[in-house]
């Protein structure tokens, strides 16, 4: 095995082992909703943590067939896998706080007041870090998309 080779094996296995844990911080979290300030916002974490998790142990299984730069499987790494922690996470604060009424339109105007501005604050920052994950999704498309070799 080449040393090229042996770095996506690693990559994808880490991937692969952050899917893992996601999916099991997204079973637990199902329990939040039963003591959360907005309920339905815990169970919106709970469904969203189970996807990204599926996501993460796919991506792992195809990560061989993605043509990129050493350097850009990185980015793409890092991307996805900090932008699916801080969308879970933004989304069980937001949960147990009650905070981020504006940042979820929809669901947000059913929350209980409650947070305090720093906890939104948290929650939206947490929250914005999720348009890493639209940004790994450009560079999957682009890396699945290239024919060249690496």
């Amino acid at each position: 095995m080449t040393n090229e080779n042996s770095n996506n094996s690693n990559e994808a296995r880490q991937l692969l082992f952050h899917g893992g844990i996601m999916t099991l911080l997204s079973l637990l979290s199902g329990f939040t909703a039963y003591f959360a300030l907005a309920p339905q916002i815990a169970l919106s974490s709970h469904t969203v943590g189970l996807l990204q998790g599926v996501m993460l142990i796919a991506i792992a299984g195809a990560w061989h067939l993605l043509n990129a730069s050493p350097q850009n499987l990185k980015i793409i790494k890092y991307t996805l896998l900090i932008g699916f922690y801080a969308n879970w996470v933004s989304l069980q604060l937001s949960a147990l706080w009650s905070a981020g009424r504006s940042t979820f339109p929809i669901s947000g105007k059913d929350m209980p007041e409650g947070a305090t501005s720093w906890q939104d604050m948290m929650v939206t920052g947490l929250g914005f870090l999720s348009v890493l994950i639209l940004v790994s999704a450009v560079l999957i498309i682009l890396a699945a998309r290239n024919k060249e070799t690496k």
